[in-house]
C-alpha cells in the first residue's frame, strides 16, 4: 500500500517514540501534525527536519476541545486525515508494592492522558478519517497493560484500557461491507513480538 500524500497526526511527536514514528512515516510520503504538550522547539525542528510540509501544532490531548481543534488543524493544513497516532502518555514511578505511593488523582491524572485523551482524539478525527479510502488508528499501549508490571500500577491499568478500548472502537469504526460482515481487531503493544 502507497502512503504517498497521506496525513497523520502523532500525539506526543516531537520527541522519542513519537518523534521515530513521524520520522518513519515522513520517509513514507506522509506529511504529519506534530503534537506536543510542552516540547515545542523538538517539535518545531522536526518539522523543519522533514521539510515535506508536517507541521507542529501544540495541544493539550487530555483536553477535548484541544483535541478536537487539534483535528481541525490537520484537515486545515492537509484537507484531509488519513493516520491517527495516539502515542503520548505518562506515568508516576511507584513500587508496586508499595500502596501508599499512589493516590486517585494520579490515577486520573494518568487514565487522562494514558486512556481518555486517544478516545478523544479518534472521535474528533473518526469524521475526516471516514471520507478517506484507507484510514487507520494505532494506539501506542504496553507490555505493562498486558502483564501488569512497569512504572506504576496505574500505568500498567491504564495502557491494560487503552488495549481494551482500542479493540471495542477497532468494531465499530471497522469500514464493513458483504464481503467483510464481521469486524475483528488486534492489539500488539509497544515492545511485544507483534508490534
Amino acid at each position: 500500500m502507497t502512503m504517498e500524500g497521506m496525513a497523520a497526526i502523532v500525539t506526543g511527536g516531537g520527541t522519542g517514540i513519537g518523534a521515530a514514528v513521524v520520522r518513519r512515516l515522513a520517509a513514507r510520503g506522509v506529511r504529519c501534525v506534530i503534537n506536543y504538550a510542552n516540547s515545542r522547539d523538538a517539535a518545531e525542528a522536526l518539522a523543519a527536519e522533514l521539510a515535506n510540509g508536517s507541521i507542529a501544532v501544540q495541544a493539550d490531548i487530555a483536553d477535548d476541545a484541544q483535541c478536537r481543534a487539534l483535528a481541525a488543524a490537520a484537515r486545515e493544513a492537509f484537507g484531509r486525515i488519513d493516520l491517527l497516532v495516539n502515542n503520548a502518555g505518562k506515568t508516576k514511578f511507584a513500587n508496586h508494592e508499595d500502596l501508599e505511593a499512589l493516590t486517585a488523582d494520579d490515577f486520573l491524572d494518568i487514565y487522562r492522558l494514558n486512556t481518555i485523551a486517544p478516545f478523544q482524539m479518534i472521535r474528533a478525527c473518526a469524521p475526516a478519517m471516514r471520507e478517506g479510502p484507507a484510514s487507520a488508528v494505532v494506539n501506542i499501549a504496553s507490555v505493562a497493560g498486558v502483564f501488569g508490571n512497569g512504572s506504576s500500577v496505574a500505568y500498567a491499568a491504564s495502557k491494560g484500557a487503552l488495549a481494551t478500548m482500542t479493540k471495542s472502537l477497532a468494531r465499530v469504526l471497522a469500514p464493513r461491507s458483504e464481503s467483510t460482515p464481521s469486524r475483528r481487531a488486534m492489539s500488539a503493544p509497544a515492545g511485544s513480538a507483534n508490534g
